[in-house]
């Protein structure tokens, strides 16, 4: 073994044959064992914070997917179909409701479209022989442009459409009607005030280009329609400058391609139930897949040593954390458990929610632990569809409801709550009426507001929730508040709290685990600086001992010689 001291090389053994590198190696190999330890426990560390940022980035993935559908318009899908595509298309927004709508459409809108009555033999025909202008008025507005003598008609046409303003306005094309070229101008957007008209120039007008010799083939005009028999007068109709709106039925556009003057177009909307399904399907995929991501943890590390050994990782799974175990089962509690703030149904008075839990529509958990899908949550499908069938709003609400406000007593009404400020649940009004006002009131057992007939909770978890009083006889009255939070919004919350950058759980295991990890490390230089120091006093202690052997050795040699002399 060679060694690197001062500048100095040393050769340990050569004096005395004894193989002191083997001694040296065997001592630090002893006093490395902590070493190794501390780079075995340093692994084991690093793949259990490997394992905990693959589920932070898992939560990132659920959290996205679930924010697409986070309520009841995006969740509760819709489609839409017209009974004559000829006439009309039509597609469902969120927000829409199902029905049927009757359109009559009396006119599309249309662009006012002008062409020359007589024309040119050929597309490079001079159309002036001095210098001039044309002018059109589009609209409220005038363009003009400037045509130089000897101009040809495909150059006339290449003034217009090149230039700045009037190209945005109107385009010009060269119509062959199999005899002879003619000249077409049509302006650019659809409705009736979006006329053009040849700005006359009199004299100085160019030859077949003045607004005499100009015909209108189509009249600049506006779509008109009725909705449902609306409005109501023969000559009396709804008009769009374009053949496609959306601000007529709300979440509904419509598209108009034909008249149906005289007879009705029926625009039907209805749930998408397959869409739906598919809504739910996402959902129930990204929660399976936190959960085989959480059930991973308790997988062995596949750790070795630096011989290449196994090392044994027994009591380093990530799933025991503390903060880990609260993850796992706060998702759980969500997806097992009511809806926030949902009552369930009661079939005697019709009250309360449909379906207050994934179970009410045929989602459960596969408890059969030889199935592949151990663990997952799964549908049945014919009580789903029955579901969906029976009350689709209900089965939106239960998985995208956000703050939804409902009572089913006479005593109050829901009127408003604030976001990210009322907390979904359960709560108990109860208001007194004194000579035709009220005189007190609270909410979830708290003093509120009181303005008129409104109500308003100014403290506690059922702050901002505003309800109105129905009863306005001397009395004392009370009635229960239900402020609806469906499981994807339930879910993002508990996402929130878990991934928050401040006090987030996950963070707070990350930094924990980093810690670890950094003090480890800084433990791991302070024993490598211990034991090179070892190693280098060892060297120099056995370099020492070689020297005094070989001195014993050359006293033993003299001694061997001069005995040898004597005999």
């Amino acid at each position: 073994m060679t060694e690197y001291w001062s500048g100095a090389i040393t050769f340990t053994g050569l004096g005395s044959g004894t193989d002191f590198d083997s001694v040296i190696e065997a001592t630090m190999n002893v006093e490395s064992y902590r070493l190794n330890r501390m780079k075995i426990w340093g692994d084991q560390w690093s793949s259990k914070l490997d394992q905990v940022e693959e589920i932070s980035s898992e939560l990132a993935l659920y959290k996205t997917k679930l924010q697409s559908m986070d309520s009841t318009n995006e969740f509760l899908a819709k489609s839409a179909s017209s009974s004559s595509s000829a006439v009309a298309s039509v597609t469902a927004g969120s927000g829409v409701e199902v029905g049927t709508h009757a359109l009559e459409v009396k006119q599309k809108a249309q662009n006012d479209i002008w062409s020359t009555s007589s024309g040119w033999d050929k597309s490079s025909s001079v159309i002036t022989e001095t210098d001039t202008t044309f002018s059109v008025q589009y609209g409220d507005d005038e363009y003009t442009i400037d045509v130089s003598a000897g101009t040809t008609l495909e150059g006339f046409v290449r003034l217009i459409n090149n230039d700045a303003d009037m190209g945005d306005a109107v385009r010009a094309n060269i119509i062959d009607d199999g005899n002879e070229l003619h000249l077409q101008l049509r302006g650019l957007d659809l409705g009736a005030d979006n006329a053009v008209t040849i700005v006359d120039k009199g004299s100085d007008s160019i030859d077949g280009l003045s607004p005499a010799d100009f015909r209108n083939s189509q009249q600049a005009q506006n779509a008109k329609f009725k909705i449902d028999g609306y409005p109501e007068g023969e000559d009396e109709w709804i008009e769009r400058d374009s053949n496609t709106f959306s601000d007529v039925i709300d979440g509904l556009t419509i598209t108009i391609h034909g008249s149906s003057y005289g007879e009705t177009v029926d625009l039907t909307v209805a749930t998408d139930t397959e869409a739906v399904i598919a809504n739910i399907e996402s959902f129930l995929e990204r929660t399976n897949a936190i959960r085989d991501a959480i059930a991973a943890l308790d997988e062995d590390m596949e750790l070795t040593n630096e011989d290449g050994e196994e090392v044994d990782t027994t009591g380093y799974e990530v799933r025991g954390n503390y903060g880990m175990d609260i993850i796992e089962q706060s998702l759980q509690n969500i997806l097992a458990s009511a809806g926030l703030g949902f009552e369930y149904y009661d079939a005697d008075d019709n009250t309360g929610d449909r379906y207050a839990s994934l179970a009410s529509i045929g989602i459960s958990t596969d408890a059969d632990e030889n199935s592949t899908t151990f663990g997952h949550l799964i549908i049945d499908y014919e009580e789903l569809e029955e579901a969906l069938t029976k009350d689709p709003d209900a089965v939106a609400r239960l998985f995208a409801a956000d703050n939804d406000g409902v009572s089913y007593d006479s005593e109050v009404s829901f009127d408003s709550s604030i976001s990210n400020m009322t907390k979904p649940g359960e709560y108990e009004v109860e208001y007194t009426v004194q000579n035709g006002a009220i005189v007190s009131a609270t909410i979830g057992g708290e003093e509120a507001n009181v303005d008129g007939w409104s109500i308003t909770s100014v403290t506690g978890d059922s702050s901002g929730l505003a309800v109105t009083a129905n009863m306005h006889a001397d009395g004392t009255y009370s009635g229960t508040i239900y402020l609806r939070q469906g499981k994807i919004n339930q879910t993002l919350d508990a996402l929130d709290s878990f991934t928050s950058a401040e006090g987030g759980t996950l963070n707070i295991i990350e930094d924990s685990y980093k810690n670890i990890i950094k003090n480890n490390k800084t433990a791991m230089e302070k024993e490598e600086a211990r034991l090179e120091l070892k190693h280098q006093n060892l060297v120099e202690k056995y370099a020492a001992l070689e020297a005094l052997l070989g001195e014993y050795e050359d006293v033993n040699s003299s001694l061997e010689s001069l005995i040898a002399d004597l005999e």
